[in-house]
């Protein structure tokens, strides 16, 4: 569907500097005359408004914020389709996509106390990819991000609170614990289309010369 272009999934915990390295990748790759496209998720349109404006109260659900996180990402895939099929960049980069709707709805229920874990994450992408299989866009490489506790609590303190219960899931190790444990299995049923970035501090440029190495050796392969 999508020619050429290399469709790349940004993911990660709260903190890890996920957005920050896919910039400076984004930045990079353009200097190098690669043409760089981002869409971010939860977006800007109705579905991805609504998606804030309610499944972020307190009062709201687990299943409830997910379901509607994941609807936005559903909703948007049109939008993502029709800019790659118009521009035609040689990378698309999204930050956050369908998976992260399913790792954090299952992070928040497994952290308040419901007997959730890898084998609902597997059977829970495997079901959306089916049923959405002419919805969404099929990603080419995933880059999970991840950072230490400490250092993302760190960069966490110098960030605007966001309020309700995205605020809770950012501050609370136990769900960012779940979290990481959730991206690490994933990790581990992709290997071989998932770059793995522990992100700690100081090492910014390091982590985005990696990426930008597998990003070119993939594009490669691909030509």
């Amino acid at each position: 569907m999508h020619n050429k272009t290399i469709i790349v999934v940004w993911e990660g915990v709260d903190g890890a500097g996920k957005t920050t390295l896919l910039n400076e990748t984004s930045n990079i790759l353009n200097s190098m005359n690669f043409k760089v496209l981002k869409y971010k998720t939860p977006s800007n349109t109705p579905s991805g408004i609504f998606a804030k404006k309610y499944g972020n109260r307190s009062e709201v659900d687990h299943l409830t914020r997910m379901l509607l996180f994941l609807a936005n990402t559903s909703d948007d895939s049109a939008l993502m389709k029709k800019e790659i099929e118009k521009e035609k960049p040689d990378y698309y980069f999204i930050d956050r996509y369908y998976v992260c709707s399913i790792v954090y709805g299952l992070a928040l229920s497994k952290a308040r106390g419901e007997d959730v874990g890898e084998e609902e994450l597997k059977q829970f992408i495997e079901f959306i990819e089916k049923v959405g299989l002419k919805v969404f866009i099929e990603p080419d490489l995933y880059v999970i991000v991840n950072v230490g506790e400490e250092d993302r609590r760190r960069r966490l303190e110098v960030k605007e609170g966001q309020g309700g219960i995205e605020e809770e899931i950012e501050k609370s190790t136990e769900i960012q614990d779940q979290v990481r444990r959730f991206y690490k299995y994933f990790y581990l049923l992709r290997p071989h289309q998932t770059i793995w970035v522990e992100n700690a501090e100081g090492e910014l440029e390091k982590n985005t010369k990696m990426i930008i190495e597998k990003l070119l050796e993939f594009k490669k392969l691909r030509e």
